[in-house]
């Protein structure tokens, strides 16, 4: 495990009264907002698809899809995926 040095303001550091497990959990919910964040970005872009997507966040899809809406990004439908989603 890679170790880490975090500099935190001591006003900062006080009021929110951050002991080293709760560093530790702000830390690791900041990653995975990164990973969501690249995943949708990657999606936007077109160069991954939906479901990977997910598996790069490590979210379901059905999650991905609430987070996606958050982030106003759009699912890329074209004609042939509508009639493959219809007829399934």
């Amino acid at each position: 495990m890679e170790r880490v040095t975090l500099e935190i303001p001591e006003e900062l550091a006080g009021t929110l009264h951050i002991d080293q497990a709760r560093v530790k959990e702000l830390v690791m919910l900041g990653f995975s907002q990164l990973k969501l964040q690249e995943a949708l970005t990657l999606y936007k872009r077109g160069i991954v698809s939906f479901g990977r997507a997910a598996e790069i966040a490590g979210v379901s899809e059905r999650e991905l899809v609430r987070h996606a809406r958050a982030y106003a990004v759009r699912p890329r439908w074209d004609e042939e995926m509508l009639c493959e989603e219809l007829s399934a």
